[in-house]
């Protein structure tokens, strides 16, 4: 549900905005969006997760802010709290980021990560756009918990259909007794409904590398993106967090809903 690296600085997010088509060199692409920040830009985009599973609804609500600053004509960098650019899902709803409703309400602290140091790169573009996509993670401040995300994001699009994916593996370097390997397979379906109006269906699977088959999760969302004016796009998605999965899949029962708004210079 973020604004697509096309010019909001994350791929793994609705389908994309209607920002100009100029590729992060400056060269024509033909009128598709970018998917990297072109050098110099700027984009911040702020989601809003707010909890709708049975018996904790609005418990929590978080803010997770991000931030993406073109580096480079191929180069992004970030500094990411949202889930949406850490994994490439758009649920928001485990209280990441700044979490509002206290700890009788869903969050175990006010702040405590995740926060990601991240950055795009891009490695191919035509008919199929790759980007690299890895930083560092700091899953938890309280303990130290930290981490190495490495990945790539991917976009094809034919005509007003567009496929992306972003394969991701996190790796625990501290406190590894909780903080191990997890996989993340988000890929979305995006269709433009118009120029400044985009619908898309989010699936995937994620789930901890030890023990994947008993603790995966498959995620089910739809949602859509409005870009208000060239700068400023508005967002929003009802998902599923775990629809389907290992033994312990929760069902209908574990949902979010996950607002948003974008802006770009």
């Amino acid at each position: 549900m973020e604004g697509e690296g096309e010019g909001m600085g994350e791929a793994e997010a609705m389908p994309e905005e209607s920002a100009p088509a100029e590729a992060a060199d400056g060269a024509d692409m033909g009128g598709k969006p970018p998917m990297i920040l072109a050098k110099g830009k700027l984009a911040v985009n702020v989601p809003i997760g707010i909890s709708l599973s049975t018996d904790a609804v609005a418990k929590p609500i978080a803010i997770a802010p991000d931030v993406w600053y073109g580096v480079a004509p191929k180069l992004e960098a970030g500094l990411a709290h949202s889930n949406m650019s850490i994994t490439g899902f758009w649920f928001q709803g485990f209280g990441s980021g700044l979490c509002l409703t206290g700890e009788d309400n869903g969050c175990a602290e006010l702040y405590n990560g995740p926060i990601g140091l991240l950055a795009h790169y891009t490695l191919m573009e035509g008919n199929l756009d790759l980007a690299a996509d890895g930083g560092v993670l700091i899953n938890t401040l309280d303990p130290m918990a930290l981490g190495l995300k490495v990945g790539v994001m991917g976009r094809y699009i034919s005509g007003k259909i567009a496929v992306h994916f972003q394969p991701n593996l996190t790796i625990g370097l501290t406190e590894r007794d909780f903080n191990k390997e997890a996989l993340y397979v988000p890929v979305t379906l995006g269709y433009m409904v118009s120029e400044k109006l985009h619908a898309g269906l989010q699936t995937g699977i994620y789930g901890p590398l030890d023990g994947f088959g008993d603790f995966f999760g498959i995620p089910l969302g739809v949602g859509a993106m409005f870009m208000v004016n060239e700068s400023i796009g508005v967002a929003g998605s009802f998902n599923f967090i775990q629809l389907a999965g290992g033994s312990d899949a929760a069902g209908a029962d574990f949902r979010d809903l996950t607002l948003a708004v974008m802006w770009h210079n």
